[in-house]
């Protein structure tokens, strides 16, 4: 099961953590004047031919989503201050060969041949795998019908050790109640309404959990980015699964669930919230000297599909 973290700035001052939807000022300023390398769109051209079928989008899609969360998300301010990226977006599930073998990433082998492929192809191109993740996660989101177009900065340094072990919530059972999940996720920097719009990302999953039947999907148009995850984790059609986590997180009474009621039928509204987070959920653990410095590869995406809805999305990505 995939859950998202936010992104908390490790500064000359020590941590910052930015809970807020809204941009950092020095994030909006980012790789000003610098061109993207027109390998990035040569990558994404490759990238549609497997991430969309049909009009939709497809399981190696989905892999891209849950990949680029898994990559980044095992950071936590509760451990050392380690470069590159402190456990982040540093692509160490790509390059360690124990990383994929976690639990935590059953059901992504699949997608890690894929894009271990892709990165044998591109890396004399000087193309990172940090990058590479972060880029083709985003591909998919907005290469499902409907999904946003989420900022991509690209200049991440990679290594090969692993990321730290245990900072992943548990979809069922132990831990999978909603003020550890809440608590985890706030130890991160992240907020309700974060931790909300993220996990509307199982708008287009398929759960490889055990606990429920293989492929089975979170809500009823996996190949479609939309709202209906939203409303049919209260009352889910013949054909849906649900994690355990997923119901208590959506529990109305609860501080992300609140939240979560503020997304039923407001694509736009999520829309904008989702790709502020995983636009600093790609940055998870660099500090601003380092990406200040990174260039904007947003270009290079396919265009999106969505309906601007530009009042439902936070200020700072309504002129995008």
């Amino acid at each position: 099961m995939q859950f998202l973290l936010p992104l908390l700035l490790l500064g000359a001052a020590g941590i910052q953590a930015y809970q807020s939807t809204e941009l950092p000022t020095f994030v909006r300023r980012a790789s000003k004047g610098a061109e993207c390398p027109k390998v990035w769109s040569k990558i994404s051209k490759d990238l549609t031919k497997s991430f969309v079928s049909g009009k939709e989008c497809t399981d190696l899609a989905r892999g891209a989503i849950r990949y680029a969360f898994h990559d980044a998300a095992t950071f936590s301010t509760k451990l050392p201050n380690v470069p590159p990226a402190s456990g982040g977006a540093d692509g160490s599930l790509l390059l360690n060969a124990g990383e994929i073998g976690r639990n935590d990433n059953r059901g992504l082998q699949n997608y890690h041949s894929f894009i271990t492929g892709k990165y044998a192809e591109y890396k004399s191109e000087g193309v990172g795998a940090a990058d590479l993740i972060q880029f083709a996660g985003n591909h998919a989101v907005v290469s499902c019908p409907g999904g946003p177009t989420v900022m991509t900065l690209i200049g991440r340094e990679d290594t090969s050790t692993a990321s730290p072990e245990g900072l992943l919530p548990a979809g069922f059972g132990k831990g999978a109640d909603h003020d550890t999940i809440f608590q985890l996720f706030s130890d991160k920097g992240f907020s309700a309404v974060d931790l909300a719009a993220l996990i509307g990302a199982h708008t287009a999953s398929k759960s490889q959990a055990p606990q429920v039947p293989p492929g089975t999907s979170q809500d009823s148009t996996p190949g479609t980015w939309d709202v209906k995850y939203y409303s049919e984790i209260y009352k889910p059609p013949p054909g849906v699964a649900r994690f355990e986590a997923d119901i208590n997180l959506s529990s109305p009474n609860t501080t992300v669930g609140k939240e979560f009621q503020n997304f039923i039928d407001n694509q736009g509204k999520w829309n904008g919230n989702f790709a502020s987070a995983m636009f600093r959920l790609g940055l998870l653990g660099i500090s601003p000297e380092t990406y200040n410095n990174f260039v904007d590869c947003t270009s290079a995406l396919p265009r999106t599909t969505q309906k601007r809805n530009v009042m439902g999305a936070p200020i700072n990505f309504r002129f995008r």
